[in-house]
């Protein structure tokens, strides 16, 4: 089957993801569309506002035909990591062309750029030094947003495969925290959920009624960080350079948590590797458990329609390594997923919290959708 990729985190899905999905949908020959999806936490270290069941039962509704989990540990990494993983991913997978989007829409530069020694985590810092480089200069000389970063990292990622890239034009701003249209940022949308503004209808088709945020994990937070020794902190993964202490003293003197993420943000700590570092924390996963990890790349559906049963029916005579139950992931990763999952559903109802973990243990969602 000719098949296309996106790489996708639905914080929450908007319409302007309808329109990528319709996009990816309508390239020349392709005849399924199967996305990589992080789960309840996402790259930059957030809460999902919608747990990952609810995000794969939106993605099915609204054109994918298969949803395959981005590992949590492979989820909460930097743009690099994050990009090479997904695409390692879709590989697998014998994907044939990847949509993405970009603020640019610049592709050959997007190339240049991903032709180079250039660590696209550092993109920005390189821009505020004043270095360039000459395949690149234009975009180099402009400002560089979240999609084009990890436009970068997926084109690195595609070095000597034989998947076509493809881009689609972002046509609203990440930064704005406004809705006045119909297509308006996942960032505008979550804010309006958390100012209780139903304008964010405009710009989805989902009806959120209890959206979670970093925040909300504030009181286990400072409890973990004010209730651990420094060297306790300190095992855990991400936490280096003295970053437990800087955690142990914010926490101390802030009841707030965006005052106490503000305290903390340098130009060597970003809020996104902060708050990364946080989630590593409150699960509980420490750097010796990540280094033990097997470099293996597994494929965990976490749905699929009609459609999507037929590229898996093809995909299961091809050896790959497709998984559909949760006890059937690699126990040194399965036991990291659980703990995020136990996070995630703190957030819950006690109701909500027992079906979410009931799912997460039962096979995937099957949508009735064509």
């Amino acid at each position: 089957m000719n098949l296309c990729g996106i790489i996708v985190e639905y914080n929450p899905l908007h319409n302007g993801h309808i329109r990528h999905i319709r996009k990816a949908k309508s390239l020349e020959g392709v005849d399924g569309l199967v996305a990589v999806m992080s789960g309840n936490f996402t790259q930059r270290g957030e809460v999902s506002i919608i747990d990952k069941f609810t995000k794969t039962r939106a993605a099915l509704a609204n054109g994918v035909n298969l949803v395959i989990e981005l590992p949590f540990v492979k989820t909460v990494q930097n743009a690099s990591f994050f990009g090479r993983y997904s695409v390692e991913i879709l590989k697998a997978l014998k994907v044939q062309h990847l949509l993405f989007g970009s603020e640019s829409a610049d592709l050959a530069n997007l190339e240049a750029i991903a032709d180079t020694e250039i660590n696209v985590d550092h993109l920005k810092e390189i821009m505020k030094s004043g270095a360039s480089y000459p395949k690149a200069y234009g975009l180099l000389q402009g400002a560089f947003y979240p999609n084009d970063i990890l436009a970068i990292a997926y084109l690195k990622a595609l070095k000597g495969s034989n998947i076509k890239a493809h881009l689609i034009q972002r046509n609203s701003s990440y930064q704005s925290a406004e809705i006045s249209s119909s297509i308006a940022s996942a960032k505008a949308i979550r804010e309006a959920l958390k100012n209780k503004d139903i304008n964010y209808q405009k710009a989805t088709p989902l009806v959120i009624d209890n959206p979670h945020f970093n925040f909300d994990l504030y009181p286990y937070i400072r409890t973990t960080i004010l209730t651990s020794s420094r060297q306790e902190l300190a095992e855990y993964f991400l936490v280096n350079e003295g970053l437990e202490k800087a955690f142990y003293n914010s926490a101390l003197k802030n009841e707030h948590y965006d005052a106490f993420i503000q305290d903390m943000i340098s130009r060597r700590y970003t809020k996104a590797r902060l708050e990364r570092t946080l989630v590593y924390i409150m699960s509980h996963i420490t750097k010796k458990e990540m280094a033990a990890l097997e470099d293996i790349t597994y494929c965990r559906i976490l749905g699929f329609d009609q459609r999507g049963q037929e590229i898996l029916q093809a995909l299961k005579k091809q050896d790959i390594p497709l998984i559909s139950q949760f006890k059937k992931i690699p126990e040194s990763y399965r036991k990291l997923e659980w703990r995020s999952d136990l996070l995630y559903a703190a957030l819950l109802s006690e109701e909500k919290r027992q079906a979410f973990l009931k799912q997460e243990l039962a096979g995937p969602l099957i949508s009735n959708c064509p």
